[in-house]
């Protein structure tokens, strides 16, 4: 007697960058004898990937989507001074004036192809402020001097190809009109020695001269020399990627996205469609396994693969490939246009029933850019807790938000908010015991903290130390200024959310009431003053043009609404602050809209929020100067260019919007009533997983179990606790099983 049944195999794969699910579904028709446990046929399963979907799916480095292919990133940053940049201190500070001229020597190791810019940051003394007529004159190994009016204190200064060499190309600068003067920030080798250990690459790159050129010394002093913030962006690749795809399931995906039946791979292969020369530094690299994730455990390791076929000695149904390559021998960039994949497949099964009647799961998404986390166990952090009764400020609290909010308003009314005076010795303290402890320098003991930066600091830790993940975005529009906001991962909302410690605020989506994270509020930005898709131009950024912008906004017509604590204790910042727009008559008013949401035209991550477990690296008096770092993750989109002077730019939601404190399960029927969990979480302080099956609680500190069903309904629940007990929401899998007949 045969038994027939028809399963409909659904194929869920995250579309990460527009943040939808595309569903992809076949239709498999098995037919099993009684008391079988093969199939009868063989079935073969065909899935395309268009380069967009690869994109969208896969995690990357050193890539970019342009014109439907995934192409090679032609964006170089040549610098030697970004690591140690940003003191405050007054030795950290040249002058550019009438009779001075300053040298720069950068390597290039390869010419670009079209284009390369010079961007510096420089600041306008006389006159004072960008778009208002100063002028620098930049000569590039000796060629006609280029003309360049400063539109923003980072330059965008195009550069001839036909003006740069491989090897050491010379920079050399001096304002044009001999009326004027600049201030000219420098990386110091005395901050470089205790960041990076080093700062011999700092003899000989800056070269200053006080007699127009006769003579030349290093910048900087003899015990103290130092680097030029002048660094070029060139078009050209000299750099390998790499492009590692989603996990792809060989066979027919889970019933529900989440339980797997057995089967057997018979053959597989994987073509990707790419347009390369024959010399193209082209590599291909493959793992394979029985669980849904790598992360899960249980794969092999990264092994070369040579051609498309792949060899499933093991039958693993998941595989993931990582294609690596440079650029081809002329110059240009391979051109990956998508992916092919052919498999058949034996299915096998028991006369066992299983139908799964409720799902609820929180797919893991994979992000091309590692961030490292505080452990909330980590004892400085509950030393923070305990030193400042942190308990008592969330009493009473019943949930983690408001727990958030609490934590929030404390900061913000923990002092006074200030401009720390340029001639004290640089903030380097990222450690909220020693900001809020002791005064910023000796004589100005009434005063501690700082400004945003130091808010921010504070208030991430305490959020850690309750094991509520915090790190922090700077965010600018304005020429003069920006803002350090911090983003915490909430529980109750199950995702990131900007709070301000500063103004103890935060905004929410009017017609939900769920609040907003930095990108979500980047996005009502755009949309806001920036309609139609016009795209940023930050050097025609002028009072004039933001304030023109910001007078045709109806806030009642706004999707977001701002919730003001009522904690913020900032002076003169907040006074009349209007927070769609600038605050009127405002000493402050350079801020370009105080700390609202028209400041986050440009965003900016710090990559990791471990700092008291990891000390470095980190930038230098990070929010007193322009960003000039080159470690954050900066955002870019359509509307919003790369910045120049930075390196690492994030192009998709996924990469930092991930979820955290959920678990990612998957279940296989391994016959006799046997079924495999596979669980995955990303748990800043992870402890283990706590499991409900059927009413009886377990706990389980690994990835898998094995669990056995129960005639008729089972319940899974699964969640993830960390170190101090948080609980994540819980993952849920309902099955009715019923066994077959003997």
């Amino acid at each position: 007697m045969a038994i027939k049944f028809t399963f409909r195999c659904v194929l869920i794969s995250v579309a990460v960058l527009a943040g939808i699910l595309d569903v992809y579904s076949a239709d498999f028709e098995v037919s099993y004898k009684k008391g079988s446990f093969k199939a009868d046929s063989l079935k073969s399963i065909v899935k395309n990937w268009t380069a967009e979907e690869l994109w969208a799916q896969s995690v990357s480095r050193n890539l970019k989507l342009a014109y439907h292919e995934i192409v090679l990133d032609d964006k170089l940053l040549i610098e030697s001074d970004a690591a140690a940049l940003g003191s405050i201190r007054t030795e950290a500070w040249d002058t550019l004036e009438r009779g001075v001229v300053i040298r720069k020597f950068l390597d290039l190791k390869v010419l670009p192809r079209e284009q390369a810019l010079i961007t510096m940051l420089i600041y306008p003394m006389v006159p004072a402020g960008p778009l208002s007529g100063g002028k620098l004159e930049f000569r590039v190994n000796g060629n006609k001097p280029i003309v360049y009016e400063l539109k923003h204190f980072w330059t965008s200064v195009t550069v001839p190809v036909s003006y740069l060499k491989k090897g050491k190309n010379q920079v050399e600068l001096k304002v044009h009109h001999p009326d004027q003067k600049f201030r000219v920030p420098m990386a110091l080798s005395t901050v470089a020695q205790s960041i990076l250990g080093s700062s011999s690459s700092f003899a000989g790159n800056s070269l200053k001269s006080v007699d127009q050129g006769k003579t030349w010394k290093n910048a900087g002093s003899a015990a103290n020399m130092a680097e030029y913030p002048i660094r070029l962006k060139v078009n050209a690749f000299d750099q390998r990627a790499w492009l590692q795809t989603p996990v792809i399931n060989l066979a027919e995906q889970a019933t529900e996205g989440v339980l797997f039946m057995p089967v057997e791979i018979k053959t597989s292969a994987i073509k990707p469609d790419t347009s390369r020369s024959a010399g193209a530094q082209w590599q291909t690299r493959i793992r394979t396994g029985n669980t849904h994730l790598p992360e899960a455990g249980g794969w092999t390791e990264w092994r070369l693969l040579s051609g498309t076929n792949l060899s499933n000695e093991k039958n693993h149904r998941f595989a993931q490939l990582e294609y690596s390559f440079g650029s081809n021998v002329d110059g240009t960039s391979p051109k990956l246009k998508g992916l092919n994949l052919q498999t058949s497949l034996q299915t096998l099964a028991s006369n066992d029933k299983l139908i799964v009647t409720e799902v609820r799961n929180y797919p893991f998404v994979r992000s091309s850019f590692q961030f490292v986390h505080e452990d909330p166990g980590f004892p400085e952090l509950q030393e923070l807790r305990l030193q400042f009764n942190l308990d008592k400020v969330v009493a009473g609290a019943k949930t983690e938000w408001e727990k958030i909010k609490r934590l929030r308003a404390w900061t913000a009314g923990s002092w006074d908010w200030f401009l720390p005076n340029a001639n004290l010795d640089d903030l380097l303290s990222w450690d909220a015991r020693k900001i809020l402890s002791g005064p910023v320098a000796k004589g100005n003991l009434s005063r501690r903290g700082g400004n945003c930066l130091q808010y921010a600091i504070v208030f991430a830790q305490a959020c850690q130390s309750f094991g509520i993940p915090a790190r922090i975005v700077n965010a600018n529009y304005a020429i003069w200024g920006g803002h350090e906001l911090v983003e915490v991962w909430s529980r109750d909302y199950g995702k990131w959310i900007m709070a301000d410690p500063n103004f103890d605020s935060m905004f929410y989506d009017k017609k939900t009431g769920i609040p907003l994270n930095i990108l979500e509020l980047h996005q009502v930005f755009l949309e806001t003053y920036y309609p139609d898709g016009e795209v940023i131009d930050r050097d025609s950024w002028s009072f004039e043009d933001r304030d023109r912008r910001a007078n045709r906004i109806d806030p009642d017509q706004l999707p977001i609404a701002m919730e003001v604590g009522g904690k913020a204790f900032s002076g003169k910042i907040n006074q009349d602050y209007v927070w769609w727009k600038v605050t009127p008559n405002s000493e402050n008013s350079g801020y370009s809209g105080g700390y609202g949401f028209y400041n986050t035209a440009e965003v900016r991550w710090i990559p990791r929020s471990n700092w008291l477990s990891q000390k470095l690296p980190l930038p230098v008096t990070h929010g007193r100067t322009h960003w000039g770092w080159d470690g954050y993750y900066a955002w870019t989109d359509q509307q919003t260019p790369e910045t120049p002077e930075h390196r690492y730019y994030v192009r998709r939601a996924s990469d930092l919007y991930g979820s955290l404190c959920h678990v990612d399960l998957s279940a296989k029927y391994e016959g006799s009533g046997k079924l495999k969990l596979t669980m995955h979480t990303e748990t800043p302080g992870f402890s283990h997983f706590s499991l409900m099956v059927n009413g009886v609680q377990m706990t389980e500190k690994s990835n898998s179990l094995l669990v056995d069903l129960a005639d008729g309904k089972n319940t899974i629940e699964i969640k993830s606790l960390d170190v101090l007990g948080n609980q994540g929401a819980a993952s849920i899998l309902k099955i009715n099983y019923f066994r077959a007949k003997s």
